[in-house]
């Protein structure tokens, strides 16, 4: 049996308008109708047009043709010869039919088609108007005036069972009348959040029916940032106003759009071989913050956007964190907002030293002063509790969980759908030694909202660890790792990837990460303490307690009972173990 192949071709719905009526009047006199004008207007004509009808329903069929321009100037052509004929069908009700036609990429097998692109060619084709042509705007674009058609815009529009909304042309041979616009100009963006808009990106293909794929791929960066809460994204409506406008200045972007921070680039795609460049500028000073460049092969085209998204958004979502941290510290003290102080908190809460834990707690302390059900905020502040007690920041650990149980309690009202305030709920509850399955019920809950959030998957993959799984919480930290390599908590993921070994039974991987992440930051205490277990379990207590005199350097005042509480949310072998490996190592 042959295998099914891809190829993009422009794909034609029709559909009988009224069918299931015409045949309840009158089955015989309907069915006879349809097939006169199948074998006399289409049939007859569609062959010398280039097209080859592929599948046929009682009241529709779907053709294919190996030109766009062909496909639509054909499908006009019937459409104003069953116009001007004024066929009646039974009831006296005049013939007509709907079409729709897309450019899609569909699956070859045989001599029938498959795929995402047929359902979408019916969808559109429910759009159209009686007796007219509905196109998406990829067609609409390519065929840039190389047919003499007035098509009208009607907009974006929700088509059943398609994630996206579609920008739709319709045209009928007498006339349609534009949809009213309203005046009042799009809502602002919110003041408390940094926005970006993701621009049509440049096709340098030197093909104009490559236009629908660099589309393609921004739809799929802007659906993918969407998620992100940490900053609004601007419709692609708004968007693709701005598509062929060469040479508009970044700045005026942004100060008609009202956004901080604008995506640009270019697609090139060269046989089965595409290079998509992004980059991404602050409109304020039209100053470049990231850029980069992704290369991939058009095995699947679906597959391809989706993955390109992904690695754009991923790397976009800390370069934009990045920059409002900056722009924070910028301001002047008596103008900062509970947003600004979130902002300068992070710095603080990312360095892992005590000193800097305490000022990202009394940041948040200010922030939530001034918005007291800041769900961010909260969840932040709760996590920095947390790392006083999970590291050994702290001796008295009641006074830390009682203060973080009150900003948990607000965090769980109010974080609703953000990601990264999810996040840090999850983490909170972890380290404060709660309900750890429910902490990682948070964390996926934040990875159903935005599947790229990294720090969701590194706080999944220790949720794997403390819950016993640590094959699982690899998987976990693995991929946190590739969507941001940057982050600055790649870190504590390479940590707990050494604590995830450890759980496995394999204390010198353990060593090795462990050694890694101490590589990455130096100045770290208290990953000290987790090298003295594994070098331990693996037999050389000289090194062990050379790492434990280190880390006890840094916290004078610990035992086996202090760390013990501290780390009571790993699952009970586990601590056992790791405790374990802190008494081989001295520790009383």
């Amino acid at each position: 049996m042959a295998q099914p192949d891809r190829r993009l071709v422009p794909i034609v719905s029709l559909d009988v308008v009224g069918y299931s009526r015409l045949v309840e009047r009158n089955e015989r006199q309907t069915l006879r109708l349809v097939q006169r004008v199948y074998d006399r207007l289409i049939a007859q004509t569609i062959g010398a047009a280039g097209g080859k009808v592929f599948k046929t329903m009682g009241d529709g069929l779907l053709a294919e043709f190996n030109s766009v321009v062909a496909a639509v100037q054909w499908t006009a052509d019937l459409q104003r010869q069953i116009h001007e004929r004024k066929i009646h069908a039974p009831g006296g009700d005049l013939f007509q039919v709907r079409a729709g036609i897309v450019l899609a990429d569909v699956l070859v097998a045989g001599n029938d088609l498959y795929g995402s692109g047929i359902n979408l060619a019916v969808r559109v084709q429910s759009h159209s108007p009686a007796g007219g042509i509905c196109i998406t705007k990829w067609m609409y674009q390519y065929l840039d005036g190389t047919i003499d058609l007035p098509f009208v815009d009607m907009g974006p529009t929700e088509l059943k069972n398609i994630t996206k909304t579609v920008r739709i042309y319709t045209w009928h041979p007498a006339g349609i009348a534009r949809p009213q616009q309203a005046d009042s100009p799009p809502p602002a963006p919110p003041s408390n959040r940094p926005s970006v808009v993701v621009l049509p990106f440049d096709n340098l293909s030197g093909e104009a029916d490559q236009s629908y794929f660099a589309d393609a791929v921004v739809e799929e960066i802007t659906a993918t940032l969407s998620r992100v809460k940490d900053f609004f994204v601007i419709a692609r409506n708004s968007a693709f106003t701005y598509k062929g406008r060469a040479g508009v200045d970044i700045r005026q972007i942004g100060r008609e759009l009202g956004v901080r921070y604008v995506v640009e680039g270019s697609v090139r795609r060269v046989g089965e071989r595409v290079r998509i460049t992004a980059q991404l500028v602050e409109s304020d000073a039209g100053s470049h913050i990231w850029s980069n460049k992704i290369d991939g092969a058009v095995a699947d085209l679906f597959d391809l956007q989706d993955r390109m998204a992904a690695e754009v958004a991923s790397a976009i979502q800390p370069s934009i964190r990045r920059a409002e941290v900056e722009r924070a510290r910028k301001k002047r003290p008596d103008t900062l907002a509970a947003y600004d102080l979130v902002m300068r908190s992070l710095p603080h809460l990312w360095s892992h030293s005590p000193e800097d834990n305490a000022e990202a707690i009394a940041l948040l302390e200010r922030a939530l002063a001034l918005e007291p059900h800041y769900g961010l905020a909260a969840a932040l502040a709760a996590w920095a509790h947390g790392q006083q007690v999970a590291y050994n920041w702290t001796t008295d650990f009641a006074a830390e969980r009682r203060a973080a149980a009150g900003l948990i309690e607000t965090a769980s009202m109010h974080v609703a759908d953000d990601p990264t305030a999810l996040t840090a709920l999850a983490s909170a509850m972890m380290m404060l030694g709660g309900d750890v399955a429910q902490a990682a019920a948070f964390a996926d809950r934040a990875l159903e909202l935005d599947p790229n959030h990294s720090w969701a998957w590194m706080r999944r993959g220790w949720g794997h660890v403390y819950l016993g799984n640590p094959e699982e919480g690899l998987i976990a930290f693995e991929r946190s790792a590739r969507l941001s390599p940057m982050d600055p908590f790649a870190f504590n993921v390479h940590l707990g990837m050494g604590l995830a070994n450890f759980a496995a039974g394999r204390p010198q991987q353990a060593i090795a990460w462990a050694q890694r992440a101490m590589s990455e930051r130096p100045g770290l205490t208290w990953p000290y303490r987790d090298l003295a277990v594994y070098r331990a379990h693996h037999g050389d207590l000289a090194a062990a307690r050379a790492d434990l005199e280190q880390f006890q350097r840094a916290h004078p005042d610990v035992s086996i009972a202090s760390i013990g509480d501290g780390l009571r949310f790993m699952y009970p072998s586990l601590l056992a173990r790791y405790l374990q490996g802190l008494r081989l190592a001295g520790l009383q």
